[in-house]
């Protein structure tokens, strides 16, 4: 079972949080899913989830709705 935080990152899984990173760096579902070996449907799914569980609308919001999370840094940043 995992642990209450106050994080809706800690509510992502692995593969959701890839996903999710990989998106908002700018890559397109189907380059997503062929880094990942996995098809579109499953990168679609998991985005889907992703979306739900923090509270995105738009792909356009992931990015952002990430760096409030603390999950990615700012475009143009050295990402260290």
């Amino acid at each position: 079972m995992r642990e209450i935080t106050s994080s809706a990152l800690d509510m992502l899984t692995g593969t959701e949080r890839t996903v999710a990173g990989l998106v908002a760096s700018g890559a397109g579902n189907r380059e997503v899913a062929q880094s990942l070996f996995v098809t579109v449907r499953t990168v679609e799914l998991h985005l889907t989830s992703v979306y739900r569980k923090l509270g995105v609308q738009r792909r356009a919001d992931l990015g952002a709705a990430l760096r409030a999370e603390g999950a990615v840094s700012r475009p143009g940043g050295d990402g260290r």
